[in-house]
């Protein structure tokens, strides 16, 4: 990944502000300061105070590729009671079908198994470097013609990657499923609890290098004041199945039963992006066959966020090797300005409180681009944009086509 050559404001260095610690503060004596964030997990927003182990800040994010066929339904893992992903990216592969990404920022804690596990395609390699990812899959799509295949990005990014197809799998990582009266494809499952080892065994890198850090509210709002309790996300005019979600306003999750299960998640995002279909001619060697594969170029654009019930229209671009979800809805002076007084506010709270509790407040995360010309604070902020801020929890990502028919209803 590149060094993130952006700068930010110095009233804006942290996404989350989580606050706990006493200030001894009274008359006559120093001024309060605020506390430090506690850790978190980067993909939800979850503190130590809210379970996170701190020590997972050393460990990479891990991604599993994960099957979406009516056969692989419902998959292995996906609704686990502790142990959901913390992300799952969805988007189209090829014959009109989804597959999915799942992440999870502790490979120390994930559930007993996962799966269908599938092969590796470009567009998701690609996305998984935006967050430093070991990619975790078994099998690959191959390069020929115009076709750039998944073993040509793996070499070309040189991508952290384990492949059941080529791994001397020691420690049983892999396996399959015997209990399912479907064609054996469909039943390929991964033991996580033996990815430690694994790693070790194969090398592989388990710190993290820079990241994309998500911006979280401390306290959840609504994304809006517009209404979004019924969703529906069409990735293409060519893909074959839409994805349907219904808010449930007791719980405060957006559910859906298109996985065969009860999938529920505190956020939605769907990403508008450029899509290239190419067919790659004679798919099976010398048996011919072709097939068409759909490629995400990653451009950018714009997208929604669904939490509590509404809906907010976003951006996103790619930014020094980094997903950045901006929200136009506000300016960066307003939301400098916005940050100020919450924080003059939270400071005579805490002087005021008789033990010196820090309150709770959410922050704007504010981005200065960087220049050559000197600029005045407020030329700086004229020329800053405002990162999303989600609700703490987790989160599903649809990735549709914005020039091959991809859409989102919402009511």
């Amino acid at each position: 990944m590149k060094k993130d050559k952006r700068k930010r404001l110095l009233v804006m260095l942290l996404c989350v502000t989580m606050v706990g610690t006493t200030l001894l503060a009274s008359c006559g004596e120093p001024e309060p300061e605020e506390p430090a964030p506690l850790p978190s997990n980067s993909l939800t927003g979850f503190t130590t105070a809210d379970g996170y182990d701190e020590s997972a800040d050393d460990r990479r994010v891990v991604a599993f590729v994960v099957e979406n066929t009516p056969d692989a339904r419902p998959q292995w893992g996906m609704d686990d009671e502790n142990y959901s992903p913390d992300i799952v990216l969805q988007g189209e592969v090829e014959g009109g079908i989804t597959r999915m990404l799942w992440f999870y920022a502790d490979y120390e804690k994930l559930p007993e198994i996962i799966g269908p596990t599938r092969s590796a395609r470009p567009p998701y390699i690609r996305f998984s470097e935006l967050f430093d990812a070991i990619f975790i899959h078994w099998g690959m799509s191959h390069s020929k013609g115009d076709y750039v295949g998944a073993s040509t990005v793996f070499k070309r990014d040189k991508v952290d990657h384990i492949n059941q197809m080529t791994l001397d799998d020691k420690e049983g990582l892999y396996g399959r499923d015997h209990t399912r009266y479907v064609n054996v494809e469909h039943r390929g499952i991964i033991f996580p609890d033996k990815l430690p080892a694994t790693l070790e065994n194969e090398g592989i890198r388990t710190t993290p290098n820079d990241y994309t850090q998500l911006c979280f509210n401390v306290i959840a709002e609504p994304a809006s004041e517009t209404p979004a309790t019924q969703i529906g996300v069409k990735y293409s005019d060519r893909a074959w199945e839409d994805t349907f979600w219904t808010y449930n306003a007791e719980d405060g999750l957006y559910h859906t039963s298109d996985f065969e299960n009860d999938f529920a998640r505190e956020n939605l995002i769907v990403l508008y992006d450029e899509t290239e279909y190419i067919t790659k001619e004679n798919y099976q060697g010398g048996g011919g066959g072709s097939v068409t594969y759909c490629d995400y170029k990653l451009a950018g654009g714009k997208g929604y966020y669904f939490s509590e019930g509404t809906v907010k229209e976003i951006e996103w671009r790619v930014v020094d090797g980094k997903l950045e979800l901006i929200d136009p809805s506000i300016d960066a002076a307003t939301a400098k300005a916005a940050n100020d007084e919450n924080y003059e506010a939270a400071k005579e709270a805490a002087k005021e409180s008789e033990e010196g509790v820090w309150p709770e407040y959410n922050k704007y995360t504010i981005v200065t681009p960087e220049t050559d010309e000197e600029q005045t604070e407020e030329e700086a902020l004229a020329n800053s944009y405002v990162l999303l801020n989600l609700n703490k929890g987790k989160t599903w990502i649809g990735w549709i086509s914005n020039n091959n028919g991809g859409s989102v209803t919402s009511h």
